[in-house]
């Protein structure tokens, strides 16, 4: 017991949130073990990283002087959640085998009266779209632009509370795909194989585009993507954790305040414009944002209260 505390003791509650995911993983690995295509080696990726993490949790704070150390320890979390994010979608189709594409395009029609993607449709122009699509592609640059603000201010309370927030958003996120999959309007209410004819841009959409449905499970020569892509669309996760940033940045001061509102709205508004998402995808994103400052710092208070550090 006494060890077990004092490694608790030195985890932050970042990896007390990557720890947990890791748990949850082990849990549905073991539930779904016949239906995974590679289980062991599933479940030894876990095992690794979630040593990896309490061993330089250990050995970071034997050094914690150290700008190396405290350099990795910032940055070892971005390939974590890459690498979290990627292995939900193993599980949700096991957990909830259901698409729930029909029910969002329903509430969105008793809502409007018309599919918004399409309805919006009217006012593209390949200049909007361009902008639009360059706007989506900052998503995990925004939050990147704060983080190196509050390193570079030599912040450490403002850079922890931020890195637990989001990281703690986007687990969260990850965990309400389970309750409503869905792969959204590109592939329902319109024809993806047109997309790049109906909806063009200029130079660089095409290829921005490329690398989302890449990052989607979609290749270029996938047969049936809608079979492939994942089931992410419910909440937007672009939209949570986008309004999360704008709203730190404003929280904090940070200088970049502006720049991260006007591309971070821009990025909102651009799930719809271009077919990503449903408005009520978007709704959902926007009500689980704010849920997720009101809830985080309360599970933060229980964690610290069973030892974990607040800060490194």
């Amino acid at each position: 017991m006494n060890k077990l505390k004092k490694i608790i003791h030195v985890l932050t509650i970042s990896d007390a949130y990557i720890l947990g995911m890791l748990f949850i993983y082990t849990v549905l690995c073991f539930i779904f073990w016949g239906k995974l295509e590679t289980p062991a080696l599933n479940l030894l990726s876990y095992f690794v990283i979630s040593s990896a993490v309490i061993v330089f949790a250990i050995v970071s704070s034997k050094y914690k002087g150290g700008k190396v150390f405290t350099l990795v320890r910032r940055l070892y979390v971005i390939p974590i959640v890459f690498f979290i994010y990627s292995n939900i979608h193993l599980f949700i189709p096991l957990v909830n085998p259901h698409d729930y594409d029909n029910t969002l395009i329903a509430w969105d029609m008793a809502i409007f009266g018309v599919h918004p993607t399409e309805w919006i449709g009217q006012f593209a122009t390949p200049i909007l779209t361009e902008y639009l699509q360059f706007s989506y592609m900052m998503f995990y640059v925004l939050p990147f632009i704060l983080g190196i603000e509050f390193t570079l201010r030599d912040s450490d309370d403002r850079f922890f509370e931020f890195a637990r927030i989001v990281i703690f958003g986007f687990f969260f996120s990850y965990l309400l795909y389970f309750f409503m999959p869905a792969i959204g309007p590109r592939f329902t209410i319109h024809d993806f194989s047109m997309i790049n004819t109906e909806l063009p841009g200029l130079a660089l959409t095409n290829f921005f585009r490329d690398l989302v449905n890449a990052g989607g499970g979609v290749m270029p020569d996938t047969v049936n993507p809608a079979l492939i892509v994942n089931r992410d669309c419910m909440p937007s996760g672009h939209t949570m954790m986008t309004l999360i940033t704008i709203l730190i940045a404003f929280k904090f001061k940070s200088k970049y305040k502006w720049l991260v509102a006007v591309i971070g709205f821009s990025l909102i508004f651009s799930t719809i414009y271009l077919r990503y998402h449903y408005v009520v995808d978007v709704a959902a994103g926007i009500a689980f944002a704010l849920l997720t400052l009101w809830l985080e710092p309360k599970i933060e208070l229980l964690l610290r209260n069973l030892g974990f550090y607040k800060y490194d």
